[in-house]
């Protein structure tokens, strides 16, 4: 049996606003989950509530059929990249891939090109750098799932390139969920696909599904 974490009856709510009404997903090692949504519909908070950031008025997690109240207290179970850059200026690559576990040669040897930023506070990449750098060190960290929120977002697009590259790569051995706005990204890499709407999720078979949802025209 694979390494399965599913998530059930998710129901959010701030007050009258209804963020999710029974929203519910399974993640599965060896393949990729895609979840669109528009700006508002409640995907980072689902994230959020699946990584233990949000508490809920109900939901019900479990991992290969055990209930777990929070995944994020298993040891290398679960990581997960936020949308807004979440590291210190002040931190230089190198340090960054120390603490995170992973092996610089091995790194920059897959990813040459940022060989040069490893001393480098950073403050000195730009906006794009850094982001690109948060995507990669969440991928490579040793985890058996991999949750990424906006991984394409603000990055150049030959570097969009190398992240779906990578997670075509490492679906081999992990479970990822991918939400992003640049939807054609996300359908690219993901097995499958759901749109968040209203609250609960709507599985996606092609983007006459997206049309006929009213999410793209």
């Amino acid at each position: 049996m694979k390494d399965t974490i599913r998530i059930d009856s998710v129901f959010l709510e701030y007050g009258t606003l209804k963020v999710l009404r029974g929203a519910n997903l399974t993640i599965v090692r060896n393949h990729t989950i895609g979840v669109l949504g528009r700006n508002g519909c409640g995907k980072s908070c689902l994230l959020k509530i699946i990584t233990g950031q949000i508490q809920p008025q109900f939901k019900h997690i479990s991992y290969n059929g055990k209930q777990l109240l929070n995944l994020y207290k298993e040891k290398g179970l679960i990581n997960y990249l936020p949308q807004h850059e979440f590291h210190p200026k002040s931190i230089h690559l190198n340090r960054l891939l120390y603490y995170y576990g992973i092996d610089q040669h091995q790194f920059i040897g897959r990813y040459p090109f940022l060989k040069e930023y490893l001393q480098l506070p950073f403050s000195k990449l730009s906006g794009g750098e850094r982001r690109l750098v948060e995507v990669l060190i969440v991928l490579e960290a040793d985890s058996k799932f991999t949750i990424l929120d906006e991984p394409f977002s603000h990055i150049m697009p030959k570097h969009i390139a190398v992240v779906k590259a990578r997670i075509m790569e490492l679906k081999e051995h992990k479970g990822i969920i991918v939400t992003d706005h640049q939807y054609k990204n996300v359908m690219e890499v993901s097995d499958e696909l759901y749109l968040l709407q209203d609250g609960v999720m709507r599985e996606i078979s092609d983007e006459a599904d997206l049309k006929f949802q009213g999410y793209i025209l």
